[in-house]
């Protein structure tokens, strides 16, 4: 089923490329320059962004990776290794909301220290992910 592995990898980039967008934009956000409006506006942006692309793509990519086992049957620690570091890339994501959520009750949070950590914890996830795809045992 090539197509379902494309499904796969496309939401999966944009699910990616979410988590390696979102910590820059709600650092942004809660940076002490913005005005009221615009700092109301830069907060929708991150909920938009949140739940209009991230959430979605990350659903879709874990349903179509879970079709994509059911389908091929792999399995063993590679596979485990691999779903561990997906569920560092969704506790990220939940996290990401919760700033987010904690923006919009409290906008004079600064949360840049949060997001850079969060930023680097993405990244390494995804890292791992990326690696043991490529190292797949065939």
């Amino acid at each position: 089923m090539p197509w379902l592995l494309s499904v796969h990898i496309v939401f999966l980039l944009i699910w990616c490329a979410a988590l390696f967008y979102l910590p820059g934009l709600i650092a942004g956000s809660s940076s002490a320059n913005f005005e009221v409006s615009s700092r109301q506006h830069a907060v929708l942006l991150n909920r938009q962004l949140f739940n209009l692309l991230a959430t979605p793509a990350a659903l879709f990519t874990i349903a179509s990776g879970t079709l994509l086992f059911l389908v091929q049957g792999t399995l063993g620690i590679w596979l485990i290794l691999k779903l561990t570091a997906v569920v560092v890339m969704v506790v990220c994501h939940a996290l990401y909301g919760a700033l987010i959520l904690r923006l919009e009750r409290e906008p004079q949070t600064v949360v840049t220290s949060l997001c850079v950590a969060l930023a680097v914890t993405s990244a390494l996830a995804v890292l791992c992910v990326v690696w043991l795809v490529l190292a797949r045992p065939v």
